[in-house]
């Protein structure tokens, strides 16, 4: 942590800084990652420190800002003017500042602020939003890049592409699952059960007899890897076994998502409140980020016959 306060009396000394004068400086925290907590009307994203200097840094914003758009499972920016209702605010404590500081509807009495800065209305909080995993995005334990993500492959065309798409081979049994299963030929690193040169996971016969994987599902629960023989080895991965059972419903297409929020500021103007008028300058401040926790994402696919019509359109 730079600290701060030591810049800021050491501008004091070398400039014999009267009121009301301006102070460009700037000032980081070790840690970026930010903190969070809100309620109905406000949230708040901060950042404490308590080595050399308490201080705290943190940004109140109003749910009802028209650009507010924060927490979705969009990917992109968003500008969040800073007014009176969104506004920054630095201080400096006498004491250690417990994270859930910012949290209380009122502040704790100890430990004392000593020093506070608050923003002026003008400049702007930037929020960029990017996914936290872009190397598997649907966590199959197959790279996205891998999967085909560049052209959108869609193995099953099921509208799901595939690296978004936990089973890219609509065969009831999830990509993980099949990409785990001990065989002695594999392709591209992946077992190849029956040495077609296609590996299982985008394999709809992974035996190759004739039967597709999907309806050798004898106890029709959606999953044919728990129906096996007693050596447990699975009937659909047995040549020998060619029951057909019609299956026609597919297991829930559901993803984890975990966003990073960033944090920037623009012409941020801080001023002290301790009536002296002392002002501090930022152009560009990067607050910090935010990690969401992991959210789930249910992707439907969308039938032939409508992916064929948006095709011909």
């Amino acid at each position: 942590m730079k600290n701060f306060l030591s810049l800021l009396f050491f501008a004091f000394l070398l400039s014999s800084c009267d009121d009301g004068d301006i102070i460009v400086t700037d000032f980081d925290f070790e840690n970026q990652q930010l903190q969070w907590c809100g309620d109905l009307e406000s949230h708040v994203l901060f950042n404490i420190n308590n080595s050399l200097v308490n201080e705290a840094i943190a940004f109140r914003f109003d749910l009802d800002t028209p650009e507010l758009r924060f927490f979705t499972q969009e990917v992109g920016q968003i500008s969040i003017p800073i007014n009176s209702t969104n506004r920054i605010v630095y201080r400096v404590f006498n004491g250690q500042v417990e994270n859930s500081y910012f949290c209380n509807e009122i502040p704790p009495v100890s430990p004392n602020v000593t020093e506070e800065y608050r923003s002026t209305t003008g400049g702007q909080v930037i929020i960029t939003t990017t996914l936290k995993n872009t190397v598997d995005h649907d966590g199959d334990g197959v790279p996205s890049e891998a999967e085909g993500m560049a052209t959108e492959l869609d193995t099953d065309g099921d509208g799901i592409p595939d690296y978004l798409d936990i089973d890219d081979d609509a065969d009831n049994i999830l990509t993980r699952i099949e990409i785990a299963v001990e065989a002695e030929n594999s392709v591209n690193g992946f077992p190849d059960s029956d040495t077609d040169g296609i590996p299982d996971y985008i394999d709809a016969d992974d035996d190759n007899d004739g039967t597709i994987t999907r309806y050798e599902d004898w106890n029709l629960n959606n999953n044919p890897a728990d129906d096996q023989n007693e050596e447990g080895v699975p009937h659909y991965l047995n040549p020998e076994i060619i029951d057909s059972f019609e299956v026609d419903t597919f297991r829930e297409n559901a993803i984890s998502r975990s966003f990073r929020y960033l944090v920037t500021i623009q012409n941020l103007t801080l001023v002290n409140q301790g009536g002296n008028g002392e002002q501090i300058r930022l152009q560009d401040y990067v607050l910090g980020y935010y990690d969401s926790p992991s959210q789930r994402l249910v992707l439907e696919p969308i039938p032939a016959e409508e992916s064929e019509e948006e095709t011909e359109n």
